[in-house]
């Protein structure tokens, strides 16, 4: 799908450095010092003792990769430079319930000390709103690193009858809103609370990318639609996280403002019998519900997409003449459809592969609401 594009950008800095990690060994997360510098930690298991991770000074809180080795001994990490070069070595042991050791850069040597995080207990703690910001199925290493940062005022503006408070995260430039008035206060508080975890993750993404050098993140959020049912925003993103490319995507938000639940796309339009298949969550390809809705897509949604644009937009979905033509007409490029609600009806978005990506975000691509609440999935009904 095309958010997962950009959830993919938590880790797009360290793509070179990475191997696999089993779903089933979330990463260790420690904190400490570096001589008397805080920073936090976090380690995951790669094939055989090889690990690797990132660290970052609460300073700064801009990651750097690490990867290296465990053994009997403990942990040998390093930090290498875009050359392959290392900058950074780490020497640790356990001592009870703690890491300590050296780290060295050149001639500079500097003695280490962690502890294990527990973020439930910080969670639980007096101060566990800065560690839940983000959400409870946020890491601990990024919980700590939202703990760290603040939000303030920006702009306010009245947005079909309602009126948004905009807010920004400084060190970031992060922006989003959060719905003010036109709503009774039960509904504002639960889709406030899913606007500012995003707005929290967005941050955490704009400091990750932008830990690679002559990086850049970007982010444009546009609300779509607010009524008594749906909210419903895009938020653009232009980034360059190291490598090849810089890269660009929509990672749209449609929350039902009655139940404080962010919506997929089957539960406003839906095609099949039954109840729609769910996802067992974030990158959980193998689960049945994923696998489900994946055979759904290609083998319903994909061929309705197909068939309704071309009665509704002819001229737009006929094939092209030549090979420098935008192909809608093709079902490979509707298979991850993004999607955002609007006042005309539902906007659903093309994918395309990076060398035709200029024709991606077609204006024209909507579909009215009469043909929407003709396949009402439930938060329709």
């Amino acid at each position: 799908m095309k958010s997962l594009r950009l959830l993919a950008l938590s880790c797009c800095a360290a793509m070179a450095l990475c191997a696999p990690a089993s779903a089933s060994e979330p990463a260790e997360v420690w904190r400490g010092t570096v001589g008397t510098l805080p920073v936090a930690l976090s380690l995951n298991q790669g094939s055989g003792d090889e690990v690797y991770g990132q660290y970052f000074y609460f300073k700064h809180l801009r990651d750097l990769e690490l990867q290296g080795k465990r053994d009997d001994k403990g942990l040998h990490l390093q930090v290498l430079d875009r050359k392959g070069a290392t900058t950074e070595r780490w020497e640790l042991s356990a001592k009870g319930d703690a890491l300590e050791g050296q780290w060295r850069a050149g001639k500079r040597s500097l003695p280490v000390r962690l502890q294990r995080v527990d973020i439930a207990s910080l969670r639980a703690g007096r101060d566990g709103e800065r560690y839940r910001r983000a959400g409870d199925d946020a890491s601990a290493f990024d919980a700590l690193r939202v703990s760290e940062l603040a939000l303030e005022k920006s702009k306010t503006q009245q947005f079909q009858g309602h009126q948004l408070q905009w807010w920004r995260e400084p060190r970031t430039g992060m922006e989003l809103f959060t719905v003010e008035s036109g709503v009774d206060q039960p509904a504002r508080g639960r889709v406030n609370t899913i606007l500012k975890q995003r707005l929290w993750r967005s941050a955490v993404d704009a400091l990750q990318c932008t830990s690679a050098p002559e990086s850049d993140f970007d982010q444009t959020v546009t609300p779509r639609l607010l009524d008594r049912r749906f909210l419903s925003l895009s938020l653009m993103t232009s980034y360059y996280c190291g490598g090849a490319h810089p890269d660009f995507g929509d990672s749209p938000l449609t929350i039902d403002v009655r139940s404080g639940r962010e919506l997929a796309l089957e539960d406003v339009l839906w095609l099949g019998k039954g109840a729609p298949p769910r996802s067992a969550g974030r990158g959980d390809y193998d689960s049945p519900g994923y696998k489900r809705l994946s055979e759904y897509r290609q083998s319903t949604l994909v061929p309705w997409t197909i068939k309704t644009l071309t009665r509704l937009h002819p001229a737009e979905m006929a094939k092209p003449k030549d090979e420098e033509g935008c192909d809608y007409s093709d079902p490979d490029v509707w298979g991850t459809s993004i999607w955002y609600l609007t006042a005309e009806g539902l906007y659903l978005g093309p994918y395309f592969a990076r060398v035709a990506r200029a024709c991606e975000y077609p204006e024209w691509s909507l579909v009215p609401w009469k043909q929407v609440e003709a396949h009402p999935g439930p938060a329709l009904k």
